[in-house]
């Protein structure tokens, strides 16, 4: 029987729309056309640990290949306690509090399933990670959006204050964030504490680049402060810090109360995260000691500064990230009236290299003249991409 496409929008789900690709999937396609090099999409085209992987070869051959509970693995979850307890400073119970998901965005779709109503209000600082906005409008959930005041994307608390209503769930914290690569501190992080303190709103926190901090800056995880652990939905996983971003391993954790509501979700939704490569990431987790993350964090310091470097010296205005591997950079003094979109249009074009414009981040789309790089490349990749942009405008 063929597909009535005259009648397709009668066949579609009214959903669909939540589900449309940001414009970093369009770019990578551009990209492939020319054979250019993508510093767009965050796949982070590096090698995971020869630990991991062999981790992973010897568990899925002594068996661990079968449904797990759908908490996760109880070897994963003892490794993610001890790991929140030495390096973010969270003491979670792996039988009640902890959940292994689907990577972080299985861990942030579960956790708007389970909170939101349509109508509530959910607070996002701005620039924002477009899953997670295609999340809240899946649940129908409204957006109250808070800039970020650049170029430190420093919070204006007062503004935070008045933008918390009655109907907000939750304020969502990304640290470090994608795009801008802030860095919450401790005193930010106390003074969210202050203004959340006379009201019912939860916290909750994406800390999928928690190992990729630089010039010396801490990760804090606001689950960590007694301020605001009793209401603190922690998110986290490997996808990153191992560059295993096709694994999916991810992990939640989350107040007892909500724990089985949570548990139910992921169980109905996708059963588990895959069994092996929990079991891998275990223990790689329990395994490997602080130095691989502090030659993690040097590694992608090193990258951000070559290319900073590099960005400026071609008369582009990049921004020094705290952390994360992404760097947003401007181009309007080089390139006045330009748009981000069509800049990046012209960048392909003319260097073959692809990045994401700010429009896929912000709601005001023509006064933001910047764009996203993901500097998760080798470093000879990301030399060569300053020479390819060091093209721009010569044609």
């Amino acid at each position: 029987m063929a597909l009535p496409t005259a009648d397709i929008g009668r066949v579609l789900s009214r959903q669909t729309e939540a589900f449309s690709s940001p414009v970093l999937r369009q770019i990578t396609q551009d990209v492939e056309r020319v054979r250019g090099i993508n510093l767009g999409q965050g796949v982070c085209n590096l090698p995971p640990p020869e630990l991991l992987l062999r981790h992973a070869t010897d568990a899925a051959y002594a068996g661990i290949n079968r449904y797990t509970n759908p908490r996760g693995l109880k070897s994963f979850r003892d490794a993610m306690a001890a790991k929140l307890a030495s390096f973010n400073g969270i003491e979670a119970d792996p039988e009640t509090q902890i959940l292994a998901t689907c990577g972080a965005t299985g861990g942030f779709e579960a956790v708007c399933a389970v909170l939101l109503n349509p109508g509530d209000e959910v607070v996002v600082f701005e620039p924002t990670y477009p899953y997670h906005m295609q999340a809240l409008k899946r649940y129908h959930a409204e957006a109250r959006i808070l800039p970020l005041e650049s170029p430190h994307w420093t919070v204006d608390f007062d503004r935070l204050r008045a933008v918390i209503t009655p109907r907000t769930k939750f304020v969502l914290v990304n640290t470090p964030g994608n795009p801008t690569g802030k860095v919450f501190s401790g005193g930010e992080l106390l003074e969210l504490a202050e203004v959340l303190s006379s009201t019912d709103a939860l916290l909750v926190t994406d800390e999928i680049y928690e190992y990729m901090t630089f010039d010396g800056r801490p990760h804090v995880s606001p689950g960590s402060l007694p301020e605001l652990a009793d209401r603190t939905l922690t998110i986290g996983g490997y996808s990153k810090t191992f560059a295993i971003t096709g694994w999916r391993i991810g992990y939640l954790v989350v107040p007892a109360p909500l724990s089985e509501a949570m548990t139910s979700f992921l169980d109905a939704v996708y059963v588990c995260a895959p069994a092996p490569l929990q079991q891998a990431v275990a223990e790689t987790v329990n395994e490997l000691g602080p130095e691989f993350y502090a030659d993690l964090r040097a590694k992608y310091e090193k990258k951000r500064d070559a290319f900073y470097r590099g960005l400026e010296a071609i008369g582009l205005d990049p921004v020094r990230t705290e952390g994360s591997y992404y760097m947003i950079c401007g181009f309007e003094r080089r390139f006045p009236g330009v748009g981000s979109m069509e800049f990046v249009s012209r960048m392909i074009r003319e260097s073959g290299v692809g990045a994401v414009p700010s429009s896929d981040f912000v709601r005001d789309h023509e006064s933001a003249k910047w764009v996203r790089f993901c500097l998760a490349q080798e470093d000879e990749v990301l030399q060569d991409a300053l020479r390819r942009l060091d093209r721009l405008g010569a044609t």
